[in-house]
């Protein structure tokens, strides 16, 4: 029988062990073991706080609490516990390990709180607003660390602030719940699927913990629950693409712009969430307000891609212009400077039902059905064809328009969520030029810079992600392509992320002035890829080194990705294998 109540110190001694290792089949297995003997609650409370959060990313739940607010609630009044967290803090920049050094100077005994304890005075804390919200927060979290033993403030404070980072990956955790709870790992895809199906791995965790496999089957979409956005591959060829879609095609633009999923509930509320599950639909007022008018039905689930856009030149403009959207403030203003519209080019929920499994072609014919098109809302251009010819020619015709390139998908297709499969294949303009596509690479490492880049950094090392070890393997470093304003920004977009030595779960046999926690992305070009003896993706398929990028150039961050959906050390191998291992051959 499992124990009704775990206290929260064995989570946190949990967390240490985690800390611990750079194994990811250790961390499944310690992950397994704690999860099989705590209740569904408790697995559910696990799954978030394993991640540094309190619910799942489109509920948005956060603390809003700074450095010092923090520092502040960790010593009270105490001239003398000041002075000594300044000093501990400078030594190590970590607010985590302050925390306990304090603790383990009060003479307060701990209580032994629960995981739910913990957990709900956290909410607490996050959910004060309004007049006084941040003495509140303070006053609260001060009297929790001194509830709480040394260890438990440490990782107590680091969810706070957003810096727990213990490397424990979404599918190292939904190996840990297949091994957990059903024996084997055999059963990790039927989770996976019901996670990408509902992306609340807490959710998924109490209903595995509580009723088991069965019910996860049958998961099913819900409007206001965002799904795993499906993925696309790449080619080095247009040519390549009749490989893999032998069957009919349907090609379409591809916009530069940012994907969103739109949801509907019963005509009134909508919502609007971006490749990360943030909730962004107040920052897209004349979307969500145009969705309403012109939909056709009870409830919905669509995808599409909001662009900036010049009513009166009839013209896209650059992804650039529309991250100037992407703001909390002054939305009505900026609505009006950068309008937007939406190309709607998918439809996965209708009226109650899923729409999943049905092929491409039929859901194309609901999308249309289900909306009339006005100056903001519209469909995505596409044909539908067998023939590669004619995916050339609307290609360009794409590129003439302002598009990045084109997709092209399998018409027969189902949608399948969370999946990067070849039933959608990417061709963008950049694969032209020689070297197929760019890269979204992980931040690793950084190199600072001298003469006009002094106060900043010269380059930047990135790195790929393998899910199946979740490590981030180093793949280039990159110093071309930053204006004046981007190296200006750089040092507040990544020294937050500083660290004193290389993250555990980070391969390369390089060596920067700084190290980061890999969690801040770009997109990278390049003119080709080679082998190095200093950089590591793919090095134990090559053997005589790891592959690089030459010549790389920073394109843009890319806010709306996490580390775990950065360009992979697969995709990256297999574009090798199509590029410069066939010329060899």
């Amino acid at each position: 029988m499992k124990n009704k109540e775990t206290s929260f110190l064995e989570l946190a001694q949990v967390f240490e062990l985690l800390e611990k290792t750079s194994s990811s089949l250790e961390m499944r297995d310690i992950l397994a073991k704690f999860l099989a003997k705590i209740a569904p609650k408790e697995v559910q409370i696990t799954a978030y706080l394993l991640q540094g959060k309190l619910g799942p990313d489109y509920k948005n739940i956060e603390f809003g609490l700074a450095e010092k607010l923090v520092l502040r609630a960790i010593t009270g009044d105490d001239a003398s516990f000041k002075k000594l967290s300044e000093e501990e803090f400078k030594k190590t920049g970590d607010l985590g390990i302050v925390a306990k050094l304090i603790r383990e100077k009060i003479e307060d005994k701990p209580k032994n709180l629960s995981i739910e304890d913990v957990y709900n005075k956290l909410f607490q804390i996050a959910s004060f607003s309004g007049t006084g919200s941040q003495d509140n927060k303070l006053r609260h979290l001060f009297l929790l660390i001194r509830q709480v033993s040394p260890i438990e403030a440490k990782y107590i404070i680091r969810i706070v602030l957003g810096t727990l980072r213990l490397g424990v990956a979404e599918m190292t955790f939904i190996y840990a719940l297949s091994k957990g709870f059903t024996g084997t790992y055999a059963n990790k895809e039927k989770i996976e699927h019901a996670f990408n199906v509902v992306s609340d791995l807490g959710e998924i965790s109490f209903i595995l913990a509580k009723e088991g496999l069965k019910a996860i089957e049958n998961i099913k979409p819900e409007p206001g629950v965002p799904i795993r956005m499906m993925l696309a591959q790449r080619v080095a060829d247009i040519e390549e693409i009749k490989k893999h879609i032998p069957q009919d095609m349907i090609v379409e633009y591809k916009y530069d712009g940012e994907r969103v999923q739109a949801h509907m509930k019963s005509r009134e509320e909508v919502f609007l969430y971006s490749r990360r599950h943030e909730n962004i639909t107040h920052q897209f007022p004349e979307i969500v307000k145009n969705l309403k008018e012109t939909f056709k039905g009870k409830n919905v689930i669509v995808e599409g891609e909001i662009v900036a856009y010049d009513k009166e030149k009839d013209e896209l403009l650059p992804f650039q212009e529309l991250m100037k959207r992407r703001r909390k403030y002054e939305i009505s203003l900026f609505a009006e400077k950068i309008p937007t519209k939406i190309f709607l080019f998918d439809i996965i929920y209708k009226n109650n039902k899923s729409l999943l499994g049905i092929e491409l072609e039929t859901r194309k014919d609901i999308l249309k059905e289900s909306f009339n098109k006005n100056e903001i809302i519209d469909f995505s251009k596409f044909i539908k064809t067998n023939d590669i010819s004619d995916v050339e020619n609307f290609f360009d015709e794409a590129i003439d328009y302002g598009a990045e390139g084109v997709m092209v998908k399998n018409a027969e297709g189902i949608y399948q969520a969370g999946t990067r499969g070849w039933l959608w294949i990417k061709f963008k303009k950049d694969y032209v030029k020689g070297l197929a596509d760019t890269f979204d690479l992980v931040v690793i490492g950084g190199e600072y810079g001298t003469g006009r880049r002094a106060g900043t950094y010269g380059s930047l090392m990135v790195a790929a992600f393998d899910p199946e070890t979740n490590k981030y393997y180093s793949f280039t470093k990159v110093g071309a392509g930053f204006t004046d304003e981007d190296l200006k920004n750089i040092p507040e977009i990544l020294d937050k992320y500083k660290i004193k030595d290389k993250h555990r779960l980070v391969s390369t046999n390089m060596e920067v002035d700084v190290w980061f926690e890999p969690q801040v992305v770009m997109e990278v070009s390049g003119a080709e890829l080679t082998i190095s003896p200093v950089h590591t993706v793919a090095q134990d398929k090559i053997k005589t080194g790891g592959l690089a990028l030459r010549f790389p150039r920073f394109i843009r961050w890319r806010d709306d990705k996490s580390p775990e959906q950065a360009t992979t050390v697969q995709e990256i191998y297999d574009i090798y294998k199509r590029t410069v291992l066939k010329k060899i051959n």
